[in-house]
């Protein structure tokens, strides 16, 4: 796994996690019962979202690397 860079989505400290984008609704993540909404998506609390796009992340890297040409 690749280093995840802290920032955005993935800093508690950003404004795009702030209460500001909170929807009054749970966070949709089975069990979860944080606040949902971020600056990222309105259904998953912070925690949940950053997880979630950290293995979105992951496996987009991991289908790059797939596709890459080798040298022949």
């Amino acid at each position: 796994m690749s280093e995840i860079i802290k920032g955005g989505y993935n800093d508690r400290e950003c404004e795009g996690n702030s209460e500001k984008y909170h929807t009054g609704k749970e966070c949709i993540e089975n069990g979860c019962k944080n606040p949902a909404g971020t600056a990222w998506s309105p259904f998953w609390c912070v925690d949940c979202n950053i997880k979630r796009i950290d293995r979105v992340t992951e496996q987009l890297g991991e289908i790059s690397e797939m596709f890459k040409l080798k040298n022949v």
